[in-house]
C-alpha cells in the first residue's frame, strides 16, 4: 500500500468548501507515558497477588475449581503489564490524522472520529526527548455527583508536531473567518 492510500479514508467525509490542511501518523517509539507510572505499580501487585494465590492454592492440593478460578486474574495482569503496550502499538500501525480546514479525522484501526474545528477544546502540546510531540486536547465534559469527568482526545507521537500545530490553527482561523461572515 501507498502512502498516500493510506489517507485515502478521509475523502468521502469531506463537506463542500473542505480541504486538507496537514495529514500525518504516529511515529514508532514512545509507548510509555509517565503518567502511567501508578497503573503499572498496581498491575505489577495484581500479577503478584494472582500468582501468589494460584501457586498457593496448586501446592495446597485444593480442587481444579480454585486453582481456575486464578486463570482470569493472571490474564488481566499480564494484560495490564504487557499487554497493552502491544494493543497500544498494534493500533498505532493502523492509526491516521488528518487536518481540514473545518475538521480533524482521526482513524484509528476500523474506527473513524471527526472532531468539529469549531467546537475544539484548548490544546496542549507534549514535546517528546526524540523531538516528536503530541497534541491533546482536554475538555471538562460535565459534573454529575460533584464529580468532574475529562474528555480529551490527542495526536500522538507526531514527527512534525510543528506544522501539525500551525494547521489547527489555521482552521481555527479560517473558522473565526467564517463566523465573522455569517454576522454580515
Amino acid at each position: 500500500m501507498d502512502y498516500t492510500e493510506e489517507y485515502d479514508f478521509y475523502k468521502k467525509y469531506l463537506v463542500d468548501g473542505e480541504y486538507v490542511l496537514w495529514e500525518g501518523k504516529p511515529e514508532k517509539g514512545n509507548i510509555f507515558n509517565p503518567a502511567e507510572i501508578p497503573l503499572m505499580i498496581f498491575s505489577v501487585v495484581w500479577l503478584a497477588f494472582s500468582l501468589f494465590w494460584e501457586l498457593t492454592v496448586i501446592k495446597s492440593g485444593a480442587p481444579i475449581i480454585f486453582s481456575l478460578w486464578g486463570l482470569p486474574f493472571i490474564a488481566i495482569g499480564v494484560y495490564l503489564l504487557v499487554g497493552r503496550f502491544i494493543q497500544k502499538v498494534l493500533l498505532r500501525n493502523k492509526t491516521y490524522y488528518v487536518i481540514t480546514n473545518k475538521n480533524i479525522i482521526v482513524k484509528a484501526g476500523s474506527k473513524i472520529k471527526i472532531y468539529n474545528g469549531s467546537d475544539l477544546p484548548s490544546m496542549d502540546i507534549e514535546i517528546h526527548k526524540n523531538g516528536n510531540g503530541t497534541i491533546i486536547f482536554y475538555q471538562d465534559v460535565y459534573i454529575r455527583r460533584n464529580s468532574r469527568y475529562n474528555n480529551y482526545f490527542m495526536l500522538e507521537n507526531i514527527a512534525d508536531v510543528t506544522q501539525a500545530q500551525n494547521s489547527i490553527n489555521r482552521m481555527e482561523t479560517y473558522q473565526n473567518r467564517e463566523k465573522e461572515v455569517e454576522h454580515f
